[in-house]
This record gives structure tokens, sequence and C-alpha cells, in this order.
């Protein structure tokens, strides 16, 4: 179908739209410019970006008083601006989300998801691989291995009789349910003081697993899916070693040198600020996605106090507050609910949530059980192995990129992402009192 607008022509087929726009000048001059500034894409991004952080403070204060998390509040505040609500109406798409500026938005939330990848790779305890024992390694492959094939399944199930059936597709509703994301569960566990816990040590271990084995799987799909075959997943594996074995020690080696006993300069900062940027072009080179050089660099980075907390102090506010709420707003304009709600049964909607959710609960749960954990101990740990966040979010992104999710299959799952989210800390909540 062929439309236009003001400023658009516009052609919408099943899975795409293209935007053709073009500049119109209506005679009226403004006060000082010499030009209408929304012929320009920067004021269009601040509103963007106001409107953003505007309705994602006000959820998080609301959503605080009912002790979720963050991340509900970021995915929620998302849907909310997203095609489901706001950006439907016709002022929205002239005046605040506008086609031709989504292009612009994408690429400061990718921006963004790139340093907090970084964070996520500083903040990941790897040492925990290394004392993990049989009862962890097996716990973590229970919550692959079946939720993996439930994800194949439920795709087939749902998607097979509709006209956006890929059967690529299958393979990131597969690796979005093997995803269990480690920073939200590690504030999930201080904040109900399990950190300490076996309950909370044994999460933390299944969870780097879990995390370390779905990034291998996307990287798979992204190689073999854009037609690159193994050239990528080679490349990149090259690269993970070059970071592991020549550049962490050079780069702890650098720090040792030239920083003054325990102080870290600005100058360090910056240039480990550079060298994210620079891991993420050489993996993004490679074929793969520039938050897994990002993500590298940050795990091959000494993990002392010092080093850690000097980073921390500069990126963290930035970043998780100010840049990453346009992440899950391109999320939620990428994610149709009302679209999904009006094309698929509400049944096979909700036979896909519970049976996704259930896929590696019970799994963990009865590995659990054969360790000789209490059952109240083995439905905790299988509700926190069961956290999901931005790794999920990632991997259904991943797939409408190289457009084997549709507009009608991507939204299943990432309702499907909140709703599991919000049960799991809200389980958990109850058994902590």
């Amino acid at each position: 179908m062929n439309a236009s607008d003001d400023h658009y022509i516009i052609k919408k087929t099943d899975n795409l739209i293209e935007a053709c726009y073009y500049i119109k000048k209506n005679g009226h001059d403004p006060l000082w410019r010499d030009h209408s500034s929304l012929n320009t894409s920067l004021p269009f991004l601040l509103t963007q970006l106001f409107v953003v952080l505007f309705v994602d403070r006000i959820l998080l204060l609301i959503l605080k008083y009912l002790r979720q998390p963050p991340i509900v509040a970021h995915i929620l505040c998302g849907v909310l601006l997203g095609p489901t609500m706001l950006s439907r109406t016709s002022f929205s798409r002239k005046y605040i989300f506008p086609h031709k500026t989504i292009l612009v938005l994408e690429t400061f939330g990718n921006l963004a998801l790139t340093y907090y990848m970084f964070l996520v790779g500083l903040e990941m305890e790897f040492t925990l691989i290394m004392h993990a024992g049989s009862q962890v390694v097996s716990i973590a492959a229970a919550g692959i291995i079946f939720p993996l094939l439930f994800g194949f399944g439920l795709y087939f199930m749902a998607v097979t009789k509709s006209d956006h059936f890929d059967s690529r597709g299958s393979m990131f509703w597969a690796i979005a349910l093997t995803a269990t994301n480690f920073p939200d569960l590690t504030k999930i566990l201080a904040d109900l003081k399990l950190l300490r816990t076996n309950i909370g040590k044994i999460a933390m271990c299944s969870a780097v697993i879990s995390d370390i084995f779905t990034w291998f799987l996307l990287i798979m799909a992204i190689s073999i899916f854009n037609g690159q075959k193994y050239n990528a997943v080679l490349s990149t594996g090259i690269f993970i070693l070059i970071s592991i074995f020549a550049l962490r020690p050079t780069v702890a080696w650098l720090i040792d040198r030239t920083s003054r006993g325990e102080i870290i300069s600005d100058t360090h900062v910056w240039f480990i600020m550079v060298g994210i940027l620079l891991c993420g072009l050489v993996t993004d080179a490679c074929g793969s996605h520039s938050i897994v050089g990002a993500f590298m660099f940050g795990a091959i980075l000494p993990h002392d106090d010092t080093v850690r907390t000097k980073i921390l102090e500069r990126l963290q506010d930035v970043v998780t507050g100010l840049l990453m709420p346009l992440f899950f707003l391109i999320c939620g304009l990428r994610s149709d609910l009302r679209y999904m709600f009006e094309n698929t049964p509400w049944e096979m909607v909700l036979i896909v949530v519970v049976m996704s959710w259930v896929a590696k609960v019970a799994s963990v749960f009865f590995v659990s059980l054969h360790y000789k954990m209490s059952t109240m101990d083995g439905l905790v740990l299988g509700l926190l192995m069961n956290t999901k966040g931005v790794l999920a979010l990632i991997v259904l992104n991943t797939g409408r990129n190289i457009k084997v999710l549709s507009s009608f299959s991507s939204p299943i799952v990432f309702g499907l992402v909140r709703g599991r989210g919000e049960c799991s800390i809200e389980s958990n909540e109850k058994v902590s009192r």
C-alpha cells in the first residue's frame, strides 16, 4: 500500500515500511533561524529524549512502590511510547516520532547498548565459572537445553499458520528463552538479601554460564543467516582469544605502569572509552555485533575495586540513566502489542507465555531436586534463573534486523519477556518473606 502525508511518501508491506521524506517550506520564517527546526533531526532527538526520560522516570517512581526492578519500568516505557499506544497517533508520528528520525534514534540507542554491554562485562564475575561444580553446570545446562527446544516448538506452533512465517525466526525465539540476564539477577539477589546465600551463588554461577552460551548461539545465528556461514564465528573467536591472551595482560600492564599507585586518572578513563568503540568496531567488522567487542573489553579489564569504581562513577549514570532509555524506546517502537492481539488468538498468546515461562522454571526445579535441594529452594532457583532483561531484547532486535522476525512474531516474545521478569521478582519476594 502506498500513502503520503505532508513530509513523506510511504510504501507499506507486511514486514517493511519504506518512507521517503522531503523538506517542505511554507514561506513562514522562524524568528531567529532561516529554516524550520522541524526539518532537522536534532530538535526531534531532544524531544524524544525528553519524552522518554520523563515517562521512564514517572514509571520508575510508580513501580518502585510495587517493588518491581527498573527493567520493568524501562520496557513498559517503550511499550507505552510505541505503536501500541502513543506513536499510533498522527500527532506523535508527525511531531515526536516521524519516520525520518528513527535511524538517528536507533544509532544513539545502539551506542548506548554498546557502552552498557561494556559495563556488563566489567561487572560480570567470570571467576565464578572456575569454581562451578557439577550441580551448577547441570542447572545451567537444563536452563539452556529445555528452553531452547521449547522455543523452537512454540514458534512453529504459534507462527506457522500466519502469513509472516519464516522458519529462521525459530532460532531467535529459542535463543531468547535461554538467556538469564546476569546484571538484573544480581540486583534482584541483592534486594532480596540472597546474594551471599547458597541459592544466590548457584544462581549467579549458572547465569554466567547461561549468558555465555546465549552469546555463542547468537553469534552463530548472525553469521549463518547473514550468509557469512562460519566466517563471522571464526573471526570473532580469534578476536576473543587475542583479547584474553594478548590484550588483557597488555592493558593490565599499561594501567599498572602509568597509574600513580592506586589512582586511576581521567586519561585512563578516556582511553578505556575509546577502547570500547575500537573493540566494538572490530567485532562489527568480523560480522557479529559491536556489543560483543564492548562486552569483551569490559571482561578483560582488571577487575580490582579501584579500576571498576572509577569507571562506574564516570559511565554508570550517563549510560543507564540517560542513554539506555533510548534503546528501550527502540524496542517499544518495533513492537505493536495491539497489532499482535488483533491478529493472534488470546489463547495462543497465553499458551506461548505460560509454556515458555514454565520451560526454564520447571527444568531448573527438577534438576535442583535431583541434587537434594528442598522444594522451596528449587522453586526459588528456577524463578531466579528465569530472569530476563536486555540480553533477550538484543536477541529479538537482532532477529528483526536480519528480517527473520516480523512485526507479528516479535511482539509475542517481547510481551513474554516482560511477563516473566515481573513474575520472577514477585514470586521471589514472597518466598523471602
